[in-house]
């Protein structure tokens, strides 16, 4: 397994191009909360999942509780997908890969890492102005390689804060031997 597609290897996008409207309810409601990721009235996310509102209130009760989404207000009341419920939900996938895939994985993302420190010559993506990579043609091409080196960043420091995890809890079971 690796993590060049986080969605893909954790299953976390299957079946959002399915027919919504043939799943439950509270599947519906699920599937739009999980793309909440600017703040949405009950109103709004009914018309999405293609619901009533008291039935996509109630669901996004249930999901506020379990931690999915947040309320961002009360009146009107509009939420907002948890983003540090699905950083959770992915490093606890991330602790069910073995230390060699682990390993394997920390090293193909380093890798290519080094590819973009390289051609930007730069130690990370926030160090380096887009203009001064591309002409104005060439520009989006600069933006999304950055874009595409912040992710690669952020993946890097997942898997070695589960690395650091696990060195940390392998101590503790040796001092506890």
């Amino acid at each position: 397994m690796t993590v060049d597609e986080p969605a893909g290897a954790f299953g976390l996008a299957e079946g959002f191009g399915a027919d919504l409207k043939s799943e439950p309810a509270d599947e519906r409601v699920y599937r739009v909360a999980l793309q909440l990721y600017d703040p949405a009235g009950v109103s709004e996310i009914a018309e999405r999942a293609s619901c009533a509102p008291d039935t996509a209130r109630r669901h996004l009760e249930r999901l506020a509780d379990i931690g999915v989404v947040e309320t961002v207000s009360e009146s009107p009341l509009t939420y907002v997908r948890n983003e540090s419920y699905f950083e959770w939900r992915l490093r606890n996938r991330l602790v069910d890969l073995s230390r060699d895939e682990l390993h394997d994985t920390l090293a193909e993302l380093t890798d290519r890492e080094a590819t973009f420190r390289e051609r930007f010559d730069a130690a990370s993506p926030t160090a380096v102005d887009a203009f001064d990579h591309a002409d104005y043609d060439d520009l989006e091409e600069v933006w999304l390689a950055l874009s595409e080196w912040h992710t690669l960043r952020e993946r890097i420091d997942r898997l070695e804060a589960v690395r650091r995890d696990r060195g940390s809890d392998s101590s503790i079971e040796e001092n506890a031997a």
